[in-house]
């Protein structure tokens, strides 16, 4: 590659001195002159080699497309705070969460999610499968898939953090009286239920464990 630069220089240099001399001699004159072009000695072939590397090089910064900053929004820089997360991992956790409390919602036994959940919301969505019961009505859910599952916000409390995640899913929900006869929804219909859950979980703790401390119903 050396040699082809070499080579590449050597041209140029002719190129400029015979159009030089031609613009200065011009045509007429004495026709006996003779031009001779001495080669360069190694050094100064060197220097100059080196010095149009270094142009090209400066050339080529200043045409080089500048990399975009990436956005880093508010809630990934709270996130990094938190020890041990990986948000993946958590987005899968809380979409488990999720269809495994609609479906037991649905069923009519809470029981079994008591631990995934705190005591206000269990309570709260236990005392709605109480009244359902005393209404003899009952319900069926069929989840169908997640439409769209991320995180809303991050919120640093003292001794805790807490991330808000909408859920969009396709549902069919259904409610029946004691005679089996459908008073709500539709069982061929397919719903789009937008859900805002709350997961909760100590900064300090032992285990990872997320604790959903609350659930909103937006569409």
């Amino acid at each position: 590659m050396t040699s082809i630069l070499d080579l590449i220089v050597l041209m140029v240099l002719v190129f400029f001195i015979v159009t030089r001399l031609y613009s200065i001699l011009g045509t007429k004159g004495d026709e006996n002159v003779k031009i001779v072009i001495k080669p360069m000695n190694k050094e100064a072939e060197k220097e100059l080699v080196e010095n149009l590397v270094q142009i090209m090089d400066e050339r080529e910064a200043k045409t080089a497309p500048v990399a975009e900053a990436v956005a880093v929004s508010a809630e990934d820089k709270s996130l990094a705070q938190v020890p041990d997360f990986n948000k993946e991992m958590f987005l899968n956790g809380a979409r488990k969460v999720f269809e495994i409390i609609l479906l037991a919602f649905g069923s009519g036994n809470l029981e079994s999610t008591r631990d995934l959940m705190s005591k206000k919301v269990w309570d709260s969505l236990n005392f709605a499968l109480l009244q359902r019961r005393e209404n003899h009505l009952t319900s069926e859910v069929d989840f169908i898939c997640f439409e769209k599952s991320e995180i809303k916000s991050v919120k640093l409390l003292k001794n805790s953090v807490r991330i808000v995640v909408e859920f969009v899913s396709q549902q069919v929900n259904i409610l029946k009286n004691d005679k089996e006869e459908v008073i709500e929804g539709d069982e061929n219909f397919v719903q789009k239920i937008t859900d805002m859950w709350t997961f909760e979980r100590a900064l300090n703790a032992k285990n990872n464990r997320w604790i959903l401390v609350s659930t909103k119903k937006t569409a």
